[in-house]
């Protein structure tokens, strides 16, 4: 019996630390992505939003649009991208592009950012937008 809960408590321990690190993307505060921005040669900025959605407003910087939903239909749409330059990702709300970031990483991507709270985080901060 002894042995049983010593296994037991190994295994949960286990499933509890392998979900510490993500290993496919890294999430980004605003203040990192200010600080990404100023060199926007290093990067590549993807808003995944609708073309609606980034029409009508996105973070300066932003210039390559995917939109999620057509990306899960047509992975081919990052064939425009170096997988070997550092890729950041933005949504409205951080979690179309914590889906695309996970796209990116299947696809052979090795260096992804995620920004946590989208661009409703940047401007809920009074950050710019265009």
């Amino acid at each position: 019996m002894k042995r049983i809960i010593v296994l037991l408590l190994i295994t949960v321990m286990a499933f509890t630390l392998s979900g510490c690190g993500n290993k496919e993307y890294t999430n980004i505060s605003n203040d990192e992505l200010v600080e990404m921005l100023e060199n926007p040669e290093d990067y590549q900025f993807v808003d995944v939003r609708t073309l609606l959605e980034y029409d009508e407003e996105y973070i300066p910087g932003f210039d390559i649009q995917i939109n999620l939903y057509n990306l899960e239909l047509d992975y081919s749409l990052l064939d425009q991208l170096d997988k070997d330059k550092p890729v950041v990702i933005m949504c409205n709300s951080g979690n179309r592009s914590v889906t695309a970031a996970m796209i990116f990483h299947d696809e052979g991507f090795t260096e992804i950012y995620n920004l946590t709270d989208g661009i409703q985080g940047w401007i809920n901060e009074g950050l710019e937008t265009e």
